[in-house]
């Protein structure tokens, strides 16, 4: 979760009483509790450690306790508990929000499981007397926003920005968005271009919570909102910020001496009515990347100076008269000439004759191990459950996964493939429901593509075309990036879309081997078929 594991204490009695209970318990054979990180109305927040997976990473373990609630309180409380397990499902992975790692109930308690995100909340930042430079700000809102244009795209309102909210990443300074229990998942098909969303319950955090959100009619831009409130909180070091009694309007511009169009934009972000604030967070981007695109460049990227080109200088020289040389001289100069030539020429083409022979041997070789693998015994796969079915390689290793967060339900690897690599090549399967954000295959395809090129390092699309998968209309896309500390990966992928679910195929490698396996991977998509 969210704060440094060294600095976390347990100062309330409640809390002493809780972690004295739960210390050392693990749950469901795996996750082994740590230490309290905090404890809410509704639930208790604990630091675990996932006794599963290889170097028992940190994981955060939030509990309900229905025992410990006056019954009256229970449903709200329930629901406000599950809420946040389904958002970070409907989120799937996103590199500055926490994954969902497990939904259970045990002993009567209920549990949610989710990656741990080590750093320090934004309270510790800012505050009475602290103040960032217009710099910082600018950075932080490029950063949230980003995350925030995500969120809203997948059609959820945080509804709970505010500093404690907000982790700065230990391992990269990166703002991460934390605690979805107030979110509010929004239909498609009810919220419009404008952000009108429906009514619901007030939830929020005051000093940050926009006035429409006070009223139970929150808007995507409620939580731009919150995030200009925070950005005005950072520069000026006052909180709760000063407002207009007629209009109801921030009042901070005379408090710092500012950028007139920085302040514009957070003036924007923070208007009392929202049909006057910026209506989307891409809009707020824009609008610093407008005018702030070199800072924000500057602070993101450090860029080698560019050296000037030392000045070009000629010395007169006298030229030798031809009339001077003799007839054999010249025929002598031209014919070292033109052997000069053709040896410059031999050195010039080497390395080209060299790439193109090591490039014809992997690919003599890549071809060689595909007719291999071909020409084994193929296997009959039948997922009932999900409806699929796919023939693959007798000597591919397949694992079955049915993970209800990532949407995989199997993943296939050739017998060849060495567990050292940073990067194993595959095929995975995955079934995602879009019964409660339904789609067309064009807005499929447009969402992944902004996805990939959002969030995958260096992402290149290489190819997007249309294609066909299991007899339906699909699409396929070539691409390349880095996952983490991976070298470069080449991924194929393609889907199509049935009954509200879209059937996903990704073939995975690094670069260098993604030949290697490519024919039968694309065999291997050629027998999928969906019941």
């Amino acid at each position: 979760m969210y704060v440094d594991p060294q600095k976390i204490t347990a100062d309330k009695s409640s809390m002493l009483h809780s972690s004295n209970r739960m210390l050392e318990t693990i749950l469901r054979d795996r996750y082994k509790i740590l230490k309290q990180l905090g404890s809410r109305q509704f639930c208790d927040t604990y630091l675990a450690k996932d006794e599963d997976l290889p170097e028992q990473p940190f994981c955060v373990v939030k509990q309900l306790s229905p025992k410990d609630l006056d019954p009256l309180f229970w449903p709200t409380a329930k629901r406000l508990f599950t809420t946040e397990a389904e958002v970070l499902h409907r989120l799937g992975k996103h590199d500055q929000i926490p994954q969902l790692l497990a939904l259970f109930q045990e002993n009567q308690e209920f549990y949610l499981v989710e990656e741990f995100i080590e750093g320090n909340d934004l309270s510790e930042e800012i505050g009475l007397g602290k103040r960032w430079n217009e710099e910082q700000v600018i950075v932080f809102l490029y950063d949230i926003l980003g995350i925030l244009a995500f969120i809203h795209q997948n059609h959820v309102i945080h509804r709970d920005i505010k500093p404690s909210n907000l982790i700065r990443r230990k391992q990269d300074s990166k703002i991460t968005i934390i605690d979805f229990g107030a979110a509010k998942q929004i239909s498609p098909d009810i919220a419009t271009y404008k952000g009108q969303t429906s009514f619901t319950v007030a939830i929020g955090t005051p000093g940050y919570v926009a006035n429409e959100q006070a009223n139970g009619n929150p808007k995507f831009n409620s939580d731009i909102y919150a995030t200009g409130i925070i950005a005005i909180q950072a520069l000026t070091g006052i909180h709760p910020l000063p407002k207009d009694i007629t209009t109801n309007e921030i009042i901070w511009r005379n408090q710092i001496d500012i950028n007139p169009a920085l302040a514009d934009i957070l003036d924007k972000m923070v208007r009392y009515n929202f049909q006057e604030r910026y209506q989307s967070a891409d809009e707020v981007l824009q609008a610093i990347k407008s005018v702030f695109n070199q800072k924000i460049s500057s602070s993101l990227v450090i860029s080698p100076p560019v050296l000037p080109l030392a000045p070009v200088t000629t010395t007169p020289k006298t030229q030798p008269s031809v009339n001077k040389w003799s007839r054999g001289e010249l025929i002598a100069a031209s014919a070292l000439f033109f052997a000069l030539l053709a040896f410059l020429s031999t050195l010039i083409q080497l390395p080209i004759f060299i790439k193109l022979l090591k490039e014809n041997q992997a690919t003599n070789i890549a071809n060689q191990q595909t007719q291999t693998q071909l020409n084994t015994n193929w296997i009959d796969y039948h997922n009932v459950e999900q409806g699929i079915k796919i023939k693959y390689p007798a000597n591919w290793e397949r694992q079955d996964l049915q993970n209800p967060v990532t949407a995989e339900v199997v993943i296939f690897l050739p017998s060849q493939e060495n567990d050292n690599d940073t990067f194993p090549t595959k095929l995975v399967i995955k079934v995602e429901d879009l019964s409660k954000r339904p789609m067309t295959l064009d807005e499929y395809t447009n969402s992944v593509i902004w996805e990939i090129r959002q969030f995958l390092q260096e992402a290149n699309i290489i190819k997007s075309s249309s294609a066909t998968l299991a007899h339906r209309p699909a699409h396929k896309i070539v691409y390349s990036g880095k996952y983490q500390q991976s070298e470069l990966v080449t991924n194929m992928e393609v889907w199509a879309l049935k009954s509200n679910k879209v059937y996903i195929i990704t073939y995975s490698a690094e670069s260098e081997k993604y030949a290697e396996s490519l024919e039968t991977a694309k065999q291997m998509i050629k027998t999928f078929e969906i019941d």
